[in-house]
């Protein structure tokens, strides 16, 4: 029996990937699942009606990452949102902002976000001037 959504026997691999990455980032962007700090691979590749091998494979060939990596550069990209918005860094601590994009630590969040920027959260807060 034929699961709902599932994506039909045989495509080749370009078209498969592609189909699911058009699946994964739809799906971002309806449930921000990289907001949950327990979010797992295994639930991914199901909300994406396949299996983890796929799906692990489609994001590190056309993401170009491991799994947790990517998630982590969506959540340092809601970080960049939360940057921009009025106000935010005046009231929110680092900590705060971590946890608001779905980071389970503030270390995780500090290696992430260094490894991106070149420095750490709080002198990118200092630097660009978002606390005053």
């Amino acid at each position: 029996m034929k699961r709902p959504n599932a994506l039909p026997f045989g495509l080749e691999k370009a078209e498969l990937n592609r189909r699911l990455e058009q699946r994964l980032d739809d799906l971002a962007k309806k449930t921000k699942f990289y907001l949950r700090k327990d979010i797992s691979l295994k639930e991914i590749a199901a909300a994406l009606v396949t299996n983890r091998t796929y799906a692990s494979r489609m994001i590190n060939e056309v993401k170009g990452c491991k799994f947790n990596d990517y998630v982590n550069q969506l959540r340092l990209e809601k970080a960049e949102e939360l940057f921009q918005t009025p106000n935010y860094m005046n009231t929110h601590s680092i900590r705060d902002l971590a946890s608001d994009c779905g980071f389970a630590s503030v270390s995780t969040f500090r290696r992430a976000f260094a490894k991106k920027f070149d420095r750490t959260p709080l002198n990118y807060v200092k630097r660009n001037g978002f606390k005053k």
